[in-house]
């Protein structure tokens, strides 16, 4: 019988620490909590609210050791840039346009004669005759 008296008394401490210490963890916050600040408009919050730190004036030994600023050389980290070609001018545009158009029909060509269909006569040498008792 003593020993279960014993038993009850630990579970009874441990069941009371352990109320203890969720009391504190819910509560003891509380007493910690900083009262929110109620009033003003979103405006006046957003044009208090600092969104940048103040950063202090650099010590003696560190500007002393900086190289200048204009001295710095800084490498780009992607690469750099790859030469271009310069842009045409019309002259250029309209010759490269003639060998494009040139090369068109060289390879239309090619295609049809490889596919054995006759080239149509062109649309300049097709002469359209009336039809037959319409004036």
């Amino acid at each position: 019988m003593k020993r279960i008296t014993q038993l009850l008394c630990f579970r009874s401490w441990r069941r009371t620490a352990a109320v203890l210490v969720v009391m504190y963890l819910t509560f003891g916050q509380i007493a910690y909590a900083q009262q929110a600040k109620t009033g003003g408009s979103p405006l006046d919050t957003l044009m208090n609210t600092k969104l940048w730190a103040d950063v202090p004036e650099a010590k003696d030994f560190v500007r002393d050791t900086r190289p200048p600023p204009d001295s710095l050389a800084y490498q780009p980290v992607t690469g750099l840039d790859p030469d271009r070609p310069k842009p045409r001018n019309k002259e250029e545009l309209q010759a490269l346009q003639g060998e494009l158009e040139t090369a068109v029909a060289h390879n239309q060509g090619k295609a049809l004669k490889r596919l054995g269909v006759k080239q149509p006569a062109s649309p300049a040498k097709q002469t359209i005759s009336p039809k037959p008792g319409s004036n």
